[in-house]
């Protein structure tokens, strides 16, 4: 069971001005058309999205709207010609991605409280950590060290296609259960 609870309470208005005011303002906006630079020059909106966020975490139940997504080819070379050579990406209601930034936020200090996430292993999605510089380096000085002392080393680097698409729901669902997450939480994340 966990030490440290998760904390439930309803996102506060500080929460929401950290996540807007760190947004790049030129992200292209999903859906609703409401790119984050409006919410960064309207106080007054950025007090009505709070509240509608805020009723949201009360309700339990994510806006159907912010499960919409907008896709987009983006060429991965220049001329690109054939469908192979483009990615997609999914743009995604800029209010639902505060939401859930939040929750993503709140998920990290609960696992990260509670040991249940080990940050000299895991450094993707932890906050201040380098992690691709960290694992750079040490691979790097691996193989400068292979390669000084004539050693053998063998190296992979894997990259999952579609890494979170492709993991079955039901995992991590059980993952959230397995880590004591709140069934709020559980249920928000699976409601997406």
């Amino acid at each position: 069971p966990p030490v440290t609870e998760f904390n439930l309470r309803e996102p506060s208005l500080k929460e929401v001005e950290e996540i807007i005011k760190a947004a790049r303002s030129a992200s292209t906006p999903g859906p609703s058309g409401v790119p984050y630079l409006v919410y960064k020059r309207c106080p007054e909106l950025l007090r009505h999205l709070w509240k509608i966020l805020r009723v949201i975490w009360r309700r339990g139940r994510v806006a159907d709207q912010w499960r919409w997504a907008e896709g987009v080819w983006i060429p991965k070379e220049e001329n690109s010609k054939n469908i192979n050579q483009f990615r997609t990406i999914s743009l995604l209601s800029v209010e639902g991605k505060v939401f859930f930034s939040i929750v993503s936020r709140r998920l990290t200090e609960f696992l990260l409280k509670n040991k249940y996430i080990d940050p000299s292993v895991q450094k993707g999605g932890i906050p201040g950590a380098p992690g691709c510089l960290e694992h750079t380096g040490v691979v790097t000085q691996l193989i400068r060290d292979a390669h000084e002392n004539k050693g053998d080393l063998a190296v992979l680097w894997l990259d999952l296609a579609n890494a979170y698409g492709s993991i079955p729901h039901k995992l991590v669902e059980l993952a959230l259960n397995l880590h004591h997450v709140p069934s709020k939480i559980k249920d928000l994340i699976v409601d997406y």
